[in-house]
């Protein structure tokens, strides 16, 4: 499964690559770097609207239809205006924020049914017993061999077959008879990873020399798999995560930290209503699913899903966070370590709700339309990729009650730089819209139908180009709708344009600004 999840995040990477390698370029820049001094000034100015009611007044709904032979791309807009409401937009300062170890022990408290952690390398401890089935596969396998090979060939694979017998055994020596679970007992403190063993904790030290740490399961005696991670990472982003399940572990401690974006995750997640649709999607990757554990259902309403879920964000104290959009999806059970055995008969999924909460602001929420920042380059003769996620909560139930929590990349406010921001119109802002997004979606060679269906007014992140973790909430509108690459035969639902509502500048956001 670790080397599925590999490729995968292999195949993403280069996927946006090569979407950005293919972008049709204006003469000048559509995103222009811009001093966040002047950006505040312009909010300030006496100038623009500030009556957020106002703002659209004379917009429920935008239409049009947009067409360019040239550029191959055709853009329908049928949207509903989606103002928030609040009283005013403000611009704020912010910052990227740790997991505190208060939040990790009310976490741990609230879901980790009471029980005793243990450190999560634990998991990786295999017994002699285990050891040995390798051992016996591996020694059926070489005697198989010479029913498929001869000659050269057959020599070859019996060497490397030999070899993996040979390691196999080395381990087998070195095994335990069992897994001394009391040597691994965690108190469940975030750990500085500089303090830790860097060749016990190699994973640990690589992507995070100078954060923290924290990993502990539990020991899955009475039915259930509990695992707990968290991490302050300056590079790769803060993170806490939390899941149960009755069939292993379920893989919780990748530094990888997610953007909490549902639209366009295929085949890790997707809408109940469509798995026909995603198990096809995994099987054109070379992935096969065996069927749904009938054992994890949620049969339940949205509603009372939700319940379950605010009722935990209250008992975490994170009240600056309201309710996004949820729905029923499929997910792919990815286990770290444990099982139910039908691995060798294909993935296994379940049946949940995700329920996604986003910081709210006086009544707007800070959109996660869009990926987080990337960036990566030389510091000081060391290559170094850094990454900041846009910030979510994202929360897993089922018929059982809570069995996920998330809460990527935290952010912390650290001033309202301006209480009340001056805006532009929309009617301003359609009039950019309609002159940019030709260019900033235009493929070279390619055919690309856009569907406008929904126009929101909210807060985004943004952050100068030599500022990696300090930034500005700013107003912004989002032209959400659906991307068709006719040429290549690929759909997602994203943000198609997201326009600054202070001074009209396009806003790319995987740049950040």
């Amino acid at each position: 499964m670790k080397a599925w999840r590999k490729g995968m995040m292999w195949l993403a990477a280069m996927m946006v690559v090569m979407m950005a390698g293919c972008r049709k370029n204006p003469e000048s820049p559509i995103v222009e770097d811009k001093d966040m001094e002047e950006l505040v000034e312009e909010a300030q100015s006496s100038g623009g609207q500030r009556d957020v009611d106002q703002i659209a007044k004379d917009y429920d709904a935008y239409q049009t239809t947009l067409e360019d032979a040239a550029l191959k791309i055709t853009v329908n807009v049928d949207a509903k205006v989606d103002i928030p409401q609040a009283q005013q937009m403000s611009v704020l300062r912010v910052r990227q924020n740790g997991i505190s170890q208060d939040l990790l022990d009310k976490v741990n408290a609230a879901l980790m049914e009471g029980e005793a952690l243990y450190d999560g390398r634990v998991l990786s401890v295999r017994t002699r017993g285990q050891v040995q089935k390798e051992i016996d596969a591996e020694v059926k396998r070489g005697k198989e061999l010479a029913e498929e090979y001869e000659g050269n060939d057959l020599k070859i694979y019996q060497e490397e077959n030999q070899k993996a017998v040979d390691m196999l055994r080395e381990e087998y020596e070195l095994a335990p008879e069992a897994v001394d679970w009391e040597s691994y007992r965690s108190d469940g403190k975030l750990q500085q990873t500089a303090s830790l063993d860097p060749d016990e904790y190699s994973e640990e030290h690589s992507p995070n020399p100078d954060g923290e740490i924290f990993y502990g399961v539990n020991r899955g005696q009475n039915g259930s798999f509990l695992s707990l991670y968290a991490q302050n990472n300056e590079n790769y982003g803060n993170c806490l995560r939390c899941r149960k399940s009755k069939h292993g572990y379920i893989h919780t401690n990748s530094v990888l930290v997610s953007n909490t974006n549902l639209d366009n995750i295929l085949p890790y997640v997707w809408r109940a209503d469509a798995t026909e649709e995603a198990l096809v999607n995994a099987r054109r990757y070379g992935y096969d699913y065996a069927g749904e554990y009938q054992d994890e259902a949620a049969t339940g309403t949205l509603e009372e899903a939700r319940k379950k879920a605010d009722e935990l964000m209250q008992n975490l104290g994170l009240a600056d966070f309201a309710f996004y959009r949820g729905e029923l999806y499929g997910e792919w059970q990815d286990f770290s370590a444990g099982g139910d055995g039908t691995a060798d008969d294909g993935w296994r999924y379940s049946t949940i709700y995700i329920l996604q909460y986003m910081r709210q602001i006086g009544g707007a929420f800070v959109t996660n339309a869009g990926g987080g920042k990337h960036t990566e380059g030389w510091e000081n003769q060391t290559y170094v990729k850094k990454d900041w996620p846009i910030e979510g909560i994202e929360i897993r139930v089922n018929d059982e009650g809570v069995i996920g929590f998330d809460y990527n990349a935290p952010l912390e406010i650290t001033e309202t730089a301006v209480q009340q921001s001056a805006m532009k119109s929309f009617e301003e802002v359609r009039g950019i819209f309609e002159k940019m997004v030709m260019i900033a979606n235009a493929r070279e060679e390619e055919t690309i139908a856009i569907d406008i269906d929904r126009v929101a007014l909210g807060y985004a992140r943004i952050s100068e180009a030599d500022s990696f973790d300090t930034g500005l909430l700013v107003p912004v509108w989002d032209f959400m709708g659906t991307v068709t690459n006719e040429t290549f035969g690929q759909e997602e639902y994203r943000s198609v344009l997201t326009i600054n509502a202070v001074d009209g500048s396009i806003i790319d956001r995987e740049l950040g600004y």
